[in-house]
Order: structure tokens, then sequence, then C-alpha cells
């Protein structure tokens, strides 16, 4: 486990910060934990059940996140599919991928990652311009590096405006506040820690096409951690 916490702590937040998961850090070896998984390794993107009439039909998603850091960066890449529940005012997905960290201080080789997501909206109400939403967003990570087990776990309020045309595109900024936990294992060795999270961003939805495109960022809250910035594709069946 020293080996991946070195690497990826180095990178993510620095030296120091790899030194203090190496003594088991409870914060480091959170933030370290949720990097390295999609719960806070790619960015939130918007979601069809921000909308005021969302698609109720299954969807794909794919998501990539970088994360910049010293001497080094990471780079998450996710895909998988979501199927709506309450005629899309929630819905659940699972996804898998690859993280590739680059690093300049031990072996930094990638590794599989995989997640899975429960959201939707808890209360929402519309103007003529505009449907504001609160969410509720449950999600939980895993990754397989060669020398140890990751899990990951946050829970999240997404905020989010949608505006523009009913049956056109819709512009959805949001934000997405949460608190996250993560664990590193290895045999007997292991340590865990908890973090806050800030994310957000803006997307663009078709509602005649079930399209959508988000750019945004997240970060796990640490002193020296870096922000993570990315892109997500999504698509509906409406």
């Amino acid at each position: 486990m020293r080996s991946f916490m070195w690497c990826l702590t180095a990178v993510a937040i620095g030296a120091s910060a790899a030194r203090a998961a190496a003594q088991n850090d409870g914060g480091a070896i959170g933030y370290v934990a949720l990097v390295s998984t999609p719960t806070g390794g790619v960015i939130p993107v918007a979601k069809q059940w921000m909308l005021a009439d969302p698609a109720a039909g299954i969807g794909i998603e794919t998501q990539w996140g970088h994360l910049p850091g010293n001497g080094g960066s990471i780079n998450t890449f996710t895909a998988g599919v979501t199927m709506p529940v309450a005629t899309g005012r929630a819905d659940v997905g699972i996804s898998g991928g690859y993280l590739k960290p680059s690093c300049d201080v031990g072996s930094c080789n990638g590794y599989a990652v995989a997640s899975a997501v429960v959201e939707g909206r808890v209360f929402q109400t519309h103007t003529d311009a505009a449907t504001f939403t609160v969410g509720l967003s449950g999600r939980v990570g895993f990754a397989k590096p060669s020398d140890a087990t990751v899990w990951s776990a946050a829970a999240s309020v997404p905020l989010s405006l949608a505006m523009g045309s009913p049956k056109g595109t819709q512009f959805v900024p949001f934000v997405s506040p949460g608190f996250g936990w993560g664990r590193v294992g290895s045999g007997n060795d292991s340590g865990s820690g908890t973090r806050f999270m800030l994310g957000g961003g803006v997307g663009v939805i078709s509602t005649t096409s079930g399209v959508g495109v988000t750019v945004g960022a997240q970060k796990v809250l640490i002193e020296g951690g870096k922000i993570v910035f990315g892109a997500g594709l999504t698509w509906s069946r409406r």
C-alpha cells in the first residue's frame, strides 16, 4: 500500500502529505482514496432529473477528470449506463473505467476503477424562465491498483437551475457540496478518512435528442489539494 499511497498522494497534494498518508493520517488517506476512484476523480454532470420534463429512458454516460499535480497528473476515464426510476425523477447507474497517473516519484501504473450511484431530486420549483432543483446523490467508488484495494463513498446535495426552451436546449448551471469517505487497504495494512467535497459545472442538455454535455470541476477539500477539471457526455432515451 505504501508505494501506491506515496505515488498518488505525492502527485495530488505533495511530498509532505504523502509522508502523512504513509503514517496513516486519516485526512490524507481519505483524500487520496476519493481522488483515485470515480467518487472524486471525475466531475459531477448535469442530469435529466434536473429538468422540468426529464427523459425516462435508459441512458449512457461518459466522464473524464484531470487532476494536475506536483510533478505529474492524474487522468480518470469512466463510461457506464443509467436507469431512470420514478418517471425520470431519479436514476441509478453503474460505470467502469481506467485511471492513469503520471509522476516523477515511485511507480505510477494505471488501474481499473468502478462506481455505482443513486441520485435524484427531492424538491423542484418552476418559474416562467427556469426550474430550480434540489437533489440528493449517493456514490460508491472502487479501484484496484496492483498493491492495494481502494473504496470510497460520498453523499452530496446538487443544487441546479435549468434555463431555456422546455422543448429545445436547456442550460443547467449547478453546484454540488458533499462529504466523502475513503479507505485504502493492502493485506493487514489499511487506513481510512473523511473529507468535505465541492463540485459544480455547467451542462447543456437537448430535450429533443437527450444528449447532454457538461464541463466542470470538483475539489476534495484538503490543504494543498488540487482541483479536478473535466467534462462529461450523457445521452438518455426519451
